[in-house]
């Protein structure tokens, strides 16, 4: 007689097989990426929701683009993301450089993709957005001109996020006379989450300016006017007949809350979030020895790397270059045209000038003499470590220069030349979001941004 099945004598259905347990996003995002557990979680604990401590660790060893989608996962691990007590443990350092509409990575590896799209894609296909240029960046935040500027002049974005804020037009009818203007981001997340905008607009009279600042906390710009002449012709100090502000890649920095930008005449302005001029700094000296000839010095860069204010400066019609290792003990040459680049940073105890080193043109490009703006530029430093960044422009090359090894790494070439290279730096603190930013713009009785580009969902939130 068959033996009857369970099924028969009980009609009961047999009890299900429990899932096979899934691996917590954590665990799956180590697994994505072939990183490690934190040592003191083990498989079994990584299915439960880890601690905040072994979940940033975790997020820090992830490429950017992956951390900010991160932020989606659950409103936990957004604020986590978010939270200015973990902020310094994310990747926060220089990814970059954004150049005519591409990207260039100097630390990965051929074809790797950019950390975020280049492209801008999601904020030229908002309605009511025109044409928009990369003007310049500060820790994270992106600065764009737009056009047409009757309402918008700006847009500042953070592309980690996609949070972007549309910025009213600053011009007043006294700018009709204007010869040139600068525009300048200021965004110190370690202070505050809002952004500031400083424009210096120079007069046709080449001594009066006006200066205009814009803080997106009052969604307000602010206008003043100031006396070049009596604020930058300091005596002893200003050789030259008018000055004017550079416009050449690496002419501004922001550092400890201060706005630097070179000016003509090697010198260099030192300028509050206000717009107000604290002080005018001579460029450092000479280095090389010209013992025939004109001897010509000019800083050429300017940056922020590690807290400190460097100063980079090119030396032409140098018979005596200084060895890379020593100023003391000098290589003799007899065409009186060799090039020499002197690395310098601000002791601000003693506001002065310290040269940290030396590089001839021979080191670092293997010729004898090449010519800024024509040959080469100095794009950038590296906010956290001693790393120089040199484009080449004959070659469409962009290569680094380390401070400490004395090595210069070549890391790829470019299809086409770029007019500016713009450092990419990620931040992942919630800035101003375009909701708050319409609030502001309709109490002051002017078109929201939502109204304009009827796009108030996109602020990234």
């Amino acid at each position: 007689m068959p033996t009857r099945s369970p099924l028969a004598i009980t009609g009961r259905r047999p009890f299900p097989a429990p899932p096979p347990s899934r691996p917590s996003p954590a665990a799956a995002l180590c697994r994505r990426h072939g990183l490690s557990l934190p040592p003191d979680i083990s498989e079994s604990a990584a299915r439960l929701p880890l601690p905040d401590d072994p979940l940033v660790e975790v997020l820090s060893r992830v490429p950017v683009k992956d951390l900010h989608r991160s932020k989606c996962v659950s409103k936990d691990w957004r604020d986590l993301i978010g939270d200015p007590l973990h902020r310094r443990k994310l990747p926060q350092t220089l990814q970059g450089f954004f150049h005519a509409g591409d990207f260039i990575n100097p630390f990965g590896g051929s074809g790797s993709p950019p950390p975020v799209d280049p492209s801008f894609r999601f904020l030229k296909k908002l309605p009511g957005i025109g044409k928009i240029w990369l003007r310049g960046s500060c820790n994270g935040l992106l600065l764009f001109r737009h056009t047409p500027s009757r309402t918008i002049s700006y847009i500042v974005c953070n592309p980690s996020t996609e949070q972007w804020a549309a910025v009213p037009s600053e011009h007043t009818p006294a700018d009709k006379h204007n010869r040139t203007s600068r525009t300048y981001l200021v965004f110190d997340p370690a202070v505050s989450s809002h952004f500031q905008l400083v424009t210096f607009c120079e007069k046709q009279d080449w001594n009066l300016a006006t200066v205009h600042t814009y803080s997106s906390k009052t969604g307000v710009w602010r206008h003043s006017q100031i006396d070049w002449a009596e604020e930058v012709k300091q005596p002893d100090l200003w050789r030259g007949w008018n000055p004017y502000i550079s416009d050449r890649v690496g002419a501004s920095a922001f550092c400890n809350g201060r706005l630097y930008f070179m000016l003509n005449d090697c010198q260099i302005a030192e300028v509050d979030v206000e717009g107000k001029t604290r002080g005018i700094i001579p460029s450092p000296s000479l280095v090389g020895r010209h013992g025939a000839g004109t001897a010509e010095c000019n800083p050429i860069f300017i940056g922020q790397s590690q807290g400190h204010l460097y100063c980079i400066n090119e030396e032409s019609w140098v018979d005596k270059v200084p060895f890379e290792l020593s100023t003391d003990d000098y290589r003799s040459y007899f065409d009186y045209d060799h090039g020499l680049l002197s690395f310098w940073v601000r002791d601000y105890d003693t506001q002065k000038w310290v040269l940290k080193l030396s590089m001839s043109h021979m080191h670092l490009f293997g010729r004898s003499r090449y010519i800024v703006r024509r040959d080469y530029e100095v794009v950038g430093i590296h906010p956290d470590s001693n790393f120089l960044f040199i484009y080449l422009c004959s070659k469409r090359k962009l290569i680094s220069y380390s401070l400490d090894s004395k090595e210069v790494c070549a890391h790829g070439t470019l299809e086409q030349d770029p007019l500016w290279f713009t450092p990419y730096v990620p931040c992942f603190l919630d800035f101003l979001s375009v909701a708050e930013h319409d609030d502001k713009l309709k109490v002051r009785g002017k078109p929201s941004a939502k109204d304009v580009a009827g796009a108030a969902d996109h602020s990234g939130q």
